[in-house]
């Protein structure tokens, strides 16, 4: 028995499918399907059976082995870190699952001094949605994932930070730099970068609190799609995290388009396997990524440079 054979085990039992689990793991389906017959081989029993309308369920030796399983992954995560707290020339490859924001405007910094401290470690980033981050690491895909959700939300994870969402805009935007009341706002397209993920969920919430229809929103695919979106011309505005467009806002190239009450703000959150708390590398690059309680989570060198009025602080560089 390979620990191989109990990751896909552990990605069964946590995305509830073969197909959910073969996603997480990125790996075929007749991988995973031929990975746990031979785990049943070797271990003599069966792991799981049909449920009567729905999902595989445990049998009771799967339900000792996940016990097991978890014990021994644990153990791995945790010997990892022993051995990095012995010496920071270790070897190994961190795997960060993070959302588009995060990995694209937040990481590289981050990644650049984690590198300098250890320098023999492998770091690969992947991208992801919330929900796809999460199941990577239950999966044991990832050994942290970073994901972005709303402040009311109960999902499992350290907080990390806090982050505001921002209504974006062209300079030229008839409601730039000031605060616009729903009903002029629902008459705007907006750009988002998904087709339904937690910013049309933050904006929908916003308007139905209003009394308001919600807008017309289109996804762009991208951060750098919705900003290109905007910039193109037509009335069009964006949602996005404020630390998406720090650098366009220092510049002048964007701009706020403020709403009473405010967008609800979302929190960083690190999600992680247990045993993966004990990795000194995993540890460094949390508390890399923690916010000051003064403004919440500054993100790129331009936000650490302080950069408060845009065109005349960028200026004077």
């Amino acid at each position: 028995m390979e620990l191989r054979h109990l990751r896909v085990f552990m990605a069964v039992v946590n995305a509830g499918t073969h197909t959910r689990a073969a996603r997480a793991l990125d790996i075929s389906q007749s991988t995973v399907s031929e990975t746990l017959g031979a785990l049943e081989r070797i271990l003599g029993v069966e792991l799981f059976r049909k449920g009567a309308k729905g999902p595989p369920v445990l049998t009771p030796s799967g339900e000792i082995l996940l016990g097991y399983a978890r014990r021994m992954f644990a153990l791995s995560s945790e010997l990892v870190g022993a051995l990095a707290d012995a010496s920071t020339r270790v070897k190994a490859t961190l795997v960060v699952s993070a959302v588009e924001s995060i990995g694209a405007y937040v990481l590289p910094s981050r990644l650049s001094a984690l590198r300098a401290r250890w320098p023999a470690v492998r770091v690969e980033v992947l991208t992801g949605s919330c929900s796809e981050i999460r199941e990577r690491v239950a999966a044991g895909g990832s050994d942290l994932g970073l994901a972005l959700e709303p402040e009311t939300g109960r999902e499992v994870g350290a907080i990390l930070a806090k982050a505001r969402l921002l209504i974006v805009g062209a300079p030229t935007h008839p409601l730039a730099r000031r605060v616009a009341a729903a009903d002029e706002l629902w008459r705007c397209d907006f750009y988002m970068c998904d087709a339904g993920g937690n910013y049309h969920q933050a904006l929908r919430r916003h308007f139905e609190a209003a009394g308001v229809p919600a807008p017309r929103m289109q996804a762009m695919g991208t951060i750098e799609g919705v900003k290109r979106g905007i910039l193109a011309g037509g009335t069009a505005l964006g949602l996005l995290p404020e630390h998406a467009v720090e650098a366009e806002m220092c510049e002048g190239v964007l701009v706020e388009v403020r709403v009473s009450p405010a967008l609800p703000r979302m929190v960083l959150r690190a999600v992680m396997t247990p045993g993966t708390r004990h990795s000194p590398v995993v540890a460094d690059l949390i508390d890399a990524l923690r916010g000051s309680p003064q403004r919440g989570l500054l993100l790129t060198a331009v936000a650490e440079a302080g950069c408060d009025q845009p065109r005349a602080r960028l200026r004077s560089r």
